[in-house]
């Protein structure tokens, strides 16, 4: 467990993740919890460094209350974003899932706000709970979950993780990420790490790339993450 102080999560990521690591090794699993942190930026990025050390990554973040529940009005978690990073057992990451529980990042509302547009129908909800294609009501209001209440489920166990396992400040009495109203937001992360060679008797490098080949081999689709390592391959060559 790591207290952020209520600052960016990063230095708290990196000072946890130096024990998480050779804790995960030697016992084939291990947690890390994050409390009275800002921001984590891309979470991501924290999965996808487990995954280099040869390591089954799962993060959630928690952040202030902007999705209702189905059939709800008031918004009670966050846009919760969860993560899962699988090795390539190369040093490299065959997979790499980032998605919050929102239909759409809250962060592209504010930039339709900005310009004065009107933003899609099925993103936002106003106060009263209705439909609406008006971002200043629907950031007032709350953000639809993605796929409805199974995306509020998602979103459900992220706060279950980074909001109550951590110890956090629940989305629901987080203050805003934008601005100093309501001081910190103190909101949290979870990490899971896993040696996945060992619990699965030195099988998970084979299953998952059995699992990446039949996804792509199917002209058009396109595993979770590939297009990250393309664009990492691309950097390379241009810097070497």
């Amino acid at each position: 467990v790591v207290d952020a102080g209520n600052g960016f999560a990063h230095p708290a990521i990196d000072a946890g993740f130096e024990q998480l690591v050779p804790l995960a090794r030697e016992q084939g699993i291990a947690c890390l919890a994050i409390r009275n942190s800002y921001n984590c930026g891309v979470l991501g990025w924290h999965s996808f460094r487990l995954a280099r050390q040869g390591l089954l990554a799962i993060g959630f973040t928690n952040s202030p209350a902007a999705i209702a529940p189905a059939g709800g009005a008031r918004k009670v978690i966050g846009t919760n974003p969860f993560t899962v990073a699988a090795p390539d057992g190369e040093g490299e990451v065959h997979v790499l899932i980032d998605q919050s529980a929102s239909v759409i990042a809250r962060s592209e509302v504010m930039q339709f706000a900005r310009r004065g547009e009107p933003i899609p129908e099925g993103w936002g909800l106003d106060a009263d709970g209705r439909p609406t294609t008006d971002p200043e009501a629907a950031l007032a209001g709350s953000m639809l979950p993605s796929g409805g209440y199974k995306g509020f489920g998602v979103g459900l166990m992220v706060e279950l993780f980074a909001g109550a396992a951590a110890g956090a400040t629940l989305g629901i009495h987080a203050s805003p990420f934008t601005g100093t109203a309501g001081g910190p937001p103190a909101t949290g992360q979870f990490f899971i790490a896993v040696e996945a060679e060992t619990t699965s008797g030195g099988a998970f490098g084979g299953r998952v790339a059995d699992l990446v080949a039949a996804i792509a081999d199917q002209p058009g689709a396109r595993v979770h993450g590939a297009g990250r390592k393309a664009a990492r391959a691309r950097a390379a060559r241009l810097w070497t």
